[in-house]
């Protein structure tokens, strides 16, 4: 083989090479991410999101670390309550990793870790729990299972930023006491509160007619005063009408008695001899003051019996 041909393919292995070498010490690391870098085996470096160029055979990128929250759903497992019931569980984490070197490093997998410490404490908190409590309780229960892995997930570099349970299911037969303890339970609840309603209807009606019947003889009352205010006003002004009128006689009579006397005489008088067989008898003194009346004057004239002197 020619030398000139040797050489140039010694210069494009060379150019290859150096393309290889150019192109793999080339390494981006994208928003969210982190890269473990190491050197013949040891822990160099953490590479943060950007370019960043890395020595090949020598330095190499072990690890592209995921830093954003991880949605995670766990197998469903079966844990038996305090009363004795299984019950099948099925929840979901939600995590994210807060130290990289401890968790590729000083962990072998620490999702795993974490996965069976949660059903480690899942079982220890419902075993603590009567069924009742596990089906109207779960808040309860993933407030505590948060704490519990909170405390033990710091050393896998992890951070579980939710616990959540998904369902909880028990036996069909179970299921089906449950629902008619519930029917039950309803039934009651109803029957309560429709006597409890009775209660407070007739509660309102009696009220009802208790207040009907304070108005009623209220008004009666008020009635009967206005009517006897009435009366008595009524009363008041006939008495006062009488007085008003004995108080005018009394004047008059105050005035001018004899000849309100003298009047009423001669209206006797006058009923007297409208008879033709009456005789009248009077003292000669009293016939000469009638004689001073015009009126009496008057009628003996008309009559022609004009009384006689005894």
């Amino acid at each position: 083989m020619p030398s000139h041909i040797i050489t140039i393919i010694i210069v494009v292995l060379a150019i290859a090479l150096l393309l290889w070498i150019f192109f793999s010490s080339i390494a981006i690391i994208h928003t969210g991410e982190v890269g473990i870098v190491e050197r013949l085996g040891v822990y160099v470096r953490t590479l943060q999101p950007g370019f960043h160029m890395v020595m090949p055979i020598i330095y190499r990128i072990t690890e592209v670390v995921n830093m954003k929250q991880i949605p995670m759903r766990v197998a469903e497992q079966e844990v038996i309550t305090k009363d004795n019931v299984v019950v099948k569980i099925s929840e979901t984490l939600k995590y994210h990793i807060t130290d990289v070197n401890a968790y590729v490093y000083k962990n072998k997998d620490s999702v795993t870790s974490m996965v069976q410490d949660t059903r480690a404490a899942l079982r220890g908190i419902i075993g603590n729990m009567d069924l009742n409590d596990v089906l109207n309780g779960t808040e309860a229960i993933n407030r505590s299972l948060f704490e519990q892995l909170s405390e033990v997930t710091a050393g896998y570099g992890l951070n579980v930023d939710r616990a959540n349970i998904d369902s909880v299911e028990v036996d069909q037969e179970i299921q089906e006491s449950m629902n008619k303890l519930l029917r039950a339970s309803r039934e009651k609840e109803a029957n309560i509160m429709q006597a409890d309603g009775l209660k407070q209807a007739a509660i309102a009606k009696a009220e009802g007619g208790k207040q009907s019947a304070i108005l009623e003889a209220e008004g009666n009352k008020k009635t009967q005063i206005l009517e006897a205010e009435g009366r008595a006003q009524s009363q008041r002004l006939l008495y006062e009408s009488i007085r008003d009128q004995i108080n005018s006689v009394n004047e008059a009579l105050a005035k001018d008695s004899n000849a309100y006397l003298q009047y009423k005489n001669l209206e006797a008088m006058e009923k007297l001899a409208e008879g033709q067989n009456n005789t009248i008898v009077m003292p000669s003194a009293s016939l000469d003051r009638l004689g001073d009346i015009p009126a009496a004057k008057k009628l003996w004239d008309s009559t022609g019996n004009a009384p006689k002197k005894i």
